[in-house]
């Protein structure tokens, strides 16, 4: 069966032929004309010839043109059938190619509706599996929120256990100073009978555990040296020298390793910021600092930040206070202190402690 292209080609062609035939007929009329005209001449001057032998010249010549003049006739006769015949496959190739045509839209017709069949069944599929995998989004949001549930439960009217860990094995840090007026902030505020601190100083990571599980605290807090990748706890021996370092994945493990799980962790060290994601595997917040930090701006971030959890702020509003204090000392490494948070945590809304109802 041709296609519409095909039958288009051999219609082509035929207009050629047709063409040519036409060419020969016109000629054919051509000569056939000037041969009838030059015998009418002949004939005429036959007539008018003064001597027989003059006229039957002119009688030949006029009988030669009137033989040529029909045989061009028979050449008119065979170009004009030539011509017909190619007008009927003209005709016959033009209802040829009509059939094509309509033959050709039904088949893009069936193409178009089988490609948009596929595009249907293609459609549906991806909707299925976006609903295949909203609902496991879904699933997985609500898993993660029992379990942030679980790790953040609602502050009650108990006292805020803080497991404050300071380590200094070179005894190149004030982290005594530190502690001393976290303490101190924390006796003179509001909420001083509902915040309990329990300072390991010269903490080994011996002492993270057993603090973990003995005090259950609902911050741990972590002083001294830190990079990008570790934490520097005290070696335990007596002499001063280099601390032991505690990978962050390996503090992140401590840390959930316990059933009871502390609600912040906060990194009062350099660059510990960058040990906060891990950690937020963990717990729900998260303080880390950002860049090297000077002795005096981690004790008065600290400070302040203690003393205003203590008097009942949020957890965002603490870090902001303490920020705005070292901004109004006029230390350098306010920016360095960052509070993180998993998404299902609001920190603006987050106490750590609350006030007991008045009676």
């Amino acid at each position: 069966m041709q296609s519409s292209g095909q039958i288009r080609g051999k219609l082509a062609d035929l207009a050629k032929e047709r063409a040519k035939h036409e060419g020969k007929l016109a000629t054919a009329q051509s000569k056939q004309q000037k041969k009838l005209t030059e015998a009418n001449s002949y004939q005429e001057r036959a007539r008018k010839a003064s001597s027989p032998s003059r006229a039957s010249s002119y009688q030949r010549n006029a009988d030669s043109a009137n033989k040529a003049a029909l045989s061009e006739g028979k050449k008119i006769e065979t170009e004009r059938k030539a011509i017909a015949k190619c007008a009927d496959k003209e005709a016959t190739l033009n209802k040829d190619l009509q059939a094509a045509l309509a033959r050709e839209a039904k088949d893009d017709q069936r193409q178009r509706e089988r490609q948009h069949k596929e595009q249907e069944r293609r459609r549906q599929q991806l909707a299925a599996a976006e609903r295949t995998r909203t609902e496991a989004l879904v699933a997985a949001s609500e898993e993660r929120m029992s379990v942030v549930i679980s790790r953040l439960q609602p502050p009650k009217v108990e006292p805020l256990r803080i497991l404050y860990l300071t380590a200094a094995a070179a005894g190149d840090l004030r982290v005594g100073e530190e502690i001393r007026r976290v303490k101190a902030a924390v006796r003179a505020a509001t909420l001083r009978d509902l915040v309990q601190i329990e300072h390991m100083s010269s903490a080994t990571a011996s002492d993270l555990l057993d603090g973990l599980t003995r005090f259950r605290p609902h911050v741990v807090h972590f002083s001294g040296h830190a990079n990008k990748d570790f934490l520097e706890f005290d070696s335990g021996l007596t002499q001063r020298g280099p601390g032991q370092t505690v990978a962050a994945a390996a503090f992140a493990e401590a840390i959930d390793a316990v059933d009871l799980k502390p609600k912040m962790i906060v990194l009062n060290a350099c660059h510990s910021h960058a040990h906060v994601d891990g950690l937020l595997d963990v717990v729900p917040l998260a303080v880390g600092m950002t860049d090297r930090i000077g002795d005096i701006d981690a004790i008065t971030f600290a400070t302040r930040f203690y003393a205003a959890v203590a008097e009942g702020q949020s957890v965002e509003a603490a870090c902001k206070l303490a920020k705005a204090e070292m901004r109004l000392t006029g230390l350098p490494d306010a920016d360095l202190p960052v509070l993180s948070h998993i998404p299902e945590v609001d920190p603006s809304a987050t106490m750590l402690i609350i006030p007991p109802q008045q009676p």
